[in-house]
């Protein structure tokens, strides 16, 4: 098979099936290793796929635009590249903390596996959040309140109001999308004040993004990349992007999905 058509199927089996190893490459076509990477290569700087440690992914839309009333209780089928990050993240948490969690799925899974054994506070601006968290007696709820969106969330500037006169532990953080070059982003401009709010009034801050939210660009810059302390994301990530995003001085964690 010549390496026009070799590549050609690649992206055939990448379409289909989300993902492609190295070693499944190497299997397939009989090639070795640094001739399936190099494949991978070509094929990513024509935009065609997304490289990740061990192979590649399908490649995303560019522009994530998520609907107007959108709440993570809403998805049914668990996501484990969240649920994978929302676990590593809860790691984090110390007794005494005060913490504020996204008001994303990734916030929603957090809030679900927070652990009970800590006496902690907890701060969101998400109704579907805090029901979670009612009935957990280790911990104590702050429902940031104001004018609520349809999405079931605060952040106007009551909500804000309330945000400045707080102590932030740690602020779990997780918007729209995330690039190295436009920061994260989202497609609504009234939560980027609250963000940064979130963020001003927080010791640390820790972005958490599924590998699928990275290298995409919504409308909206919340910060850049590396106002994030620390950055949680799954194995599926791209190692160009790992490496630039460590060149920029961010410290970045993956997290393996096998088992999860």
């Amino acid at each position: 098979m010549f390496m026009e058509e070799r590549q050609k199927d690649i992206i055939k089996k990448i379409n289909e099936r989300g993902r492609i190893l190295v070693s499944e490459i190497q299997e397939y076509y009989q090639i070795s290793a640094d001739c399936a990477r190099r494949d991978l290569r070509v094929l990513e700087s024509k935009g065609l796929l997304q490289r990740t440690h061990g192979g590649a992914i399908a490649i995303h839309p560019k522009e994530i635009y998520p609907a107007p009333t959108y709440n993570p209780i809403d998805i049914k089928e668990i996501q484990a590249d969240y649920l994978a990050v929302s676990k590593r993240a809860v790691e984090y948490i110390e007794n005494k903390d005060v913490i504020y969690i996204t008001t994303s799925l990734v916030g929603y899974y957090m809030a679900e596996n927070l652990p009970e054994d800590v006496e902690i506070t907890v701060l969101t601006n998400s109704v579907t959040i805090a029901e979670v968290l009612r009935k957990k007696m280790n911990i104590s709820v702050i429902l940031l309140g104001g004018e609520m969106s349809h999405r079931g969330h605060c952040h106007d500037f009551y909500t804000i109001q309330m945000v400045k006169n707080i102590r932030i532990d740690k602020a779990f953080l997780s918007h729209t999308a995330l690039s190295l070059d436009f920061g994260a982003s989202i497609h609504d401009p009234a939560g980027v004040e609250f963000g940064k709010a979130v963020m001003k009034n927080s010791r640390v801050n820790i972005g958490l993004y599924p590998s699928k939210k990275i290298g995409k660009n919504s409308i909206h810059s919340v910060c850049r990349i590396n106002e994030y302390d620390l950055l949680i994301t799954d194995s599926n990530i791209s190692e160009d992007f790992l490496i630039q995003a460590r060149e920029l001085g961010v410290i970045v964690e993956t997290v393996d999905l096998d088992g999860v």
